[in-house]
């Protein structure tokens, strides 16, 4: 129930660069080192990573359509692009370009033109 409660919190604030671990601690009513051993203890991750974890993943799952990635950076809470670059880069292994041209649709090329009939 916590850890979907909490995910519920972390969903929410996507989007916001300044959600920090003082913050979602803060907003789900304990203290920053009680949330950090609790979701350890659940996730086997800190809350840094949790929250970074679930940025990406959106992120992962936005790239392959049209969005712009620099939108894209802003809608996961990233405040730079280099630094969604790395951290992106250290989960998938990838760049989120490489990635975006990886698993993109491939667009259709435009179809003959018919002139006047």
């Amino acid at each position: 129930m916590f850890l979907n409660e909490f995910h519920k919190i972390v969903t929410e604030q996507q989007s916001n660069p300044e959600f920090t671990t003082e913050v979602a601690a803060a907003t789900a009513g304990m203290s920053r080192m009680h949330l950090n051993r609790k979701l350890r203890a659940l996730t086997g991750q800190s809350t840094h990573e949790y929250i970074l974890g679930k940025r990406l993943e959106i992120a992962r799952e936005l790239l392959p359509g049209p969005l712009p990635i620099e939108s894209i950076v802003t809608l996961v809470g990233f405040k730079s692009s280099s630094h969604f670059g790395k951290v992106f880069r250290q989960r998938f292994g990838i760049t989120p370009s490489a990635f975006r041209m990886k698993t993109s649709l491939p667009r259709e090329p435009p179809g003959p033109r018919s002139e006047g009939k």
